[in-house]
């Protein structure tokens, strides 16, 4: 069955069963605690479901699909239907993550990703954004994103997926990716603030970029200019790894500290 698509939740259905089944074996969801973003009418739960997780999660905004999805899985106990964004759920801990991402809120659950434990995730999303959370320094593709992804996953390709397998058919290609939490990492508190601040001008050099970022930063320019001052990198933004930009970041607290 077709649904029409909802624009504001930016919905496109994957058709072919061949890429469900694919995606569905790929996440392994057997035994698990699984939680899967934007369900939909449920034919990737359906799968999921058929290699018997220990409990499956389906968490979906629309009130039409929900009530699909609740029709489809009423007497299944290990079944948790959520009509809710995902955005607004307060998750602190699941196994395995799986989804279709709704193109329109990719970046916002990529960076809520970040504050979720889990093992693994099996996301689709589409090509253009997969390629700007793995670009690497001083390419066309890389950005805040790319860096604070870097930070905490280690991130691999796993199938692309043509645009025409999706209804209603969206304007570009998409891509399976497999995201696995690195082992915890001590980051400044600062460094999501730092990254935006200096992604916000990833052409300028490293000084400029903060220079110029200083409303973000509540900074006045007498302020700026002494915190800079003890900046040692001043390199272009955009060739910045990530372990320098933890350093600018560790830099330009002590130096906010001390004035």
């Amino acid at each position: 069955m077709v649904y029409k698509k909802i624009k504001k939740f930016g919905q496109h259905f994957l058709q072919n069963p061949e890429i469900l089944e694919f995606e569905a074996r790929a996440a392994n969801p057997t035994g698990k605690q699984v939680l899967e973003i934007g369900a939909g009418d449920g034919r990737l739960s359906e799968i999921l479901l058929s290699l018997k997780p220990k409990k499956l999660i389906l968490v979906e905004i629309d009130p039409e699909l929900c009530s699909i999805l609740k029709n489809k899985f009423e007497n299944k106990k290990n079944v948790l239907i959520k009509q809710a964004n995902f955005l607004d759920l307060d998750i602190k801990k699941v196994e395995l993550i799986v989804g279709n991402i709704p193109y329109s809120i990719t970046s916002k659950i990529l960076l809520k990703l970040t504050k979720i434990e889990f093992d693994y995730a099996i996301l689709m999303l589409q090509k253009e954004v997969c390629n700007r959370i793995i670009a690497k320094p001083a390419t066309s593709e890389y950005g805040r994103l790319s860096v604070i992804m870097s930070a905490y996953f280690e991130i691999t390709t796993i199938l692309e997926v043509s645009k025409e397998n999706f209804y209603p058919k969206p304007k570009v290609d998409s891509t399976i990716i497999k995201i696995i939490k690195k082992p915890f990492i001590k980051l400044p508190e600062n460094f999501e603030l730092i990254t935006a601040a200096l992604f916000s001008h990833r052409l300028m050099n490293v000084k400029n970029a903060l220079y110029h970022s200083r409303k973000m930063l509540n900074l006045d320019k007498t302020q700026i200019k002494e915190i800079i001052k003890k900046i040692k990198n001043d390199k272009k933004v955009f060739m910045l790894n990530l372990n320098e930009i933890i350093e600018i970041a560790n830099q330009f607290q002590g130096a906010k500290n001390e004035i």
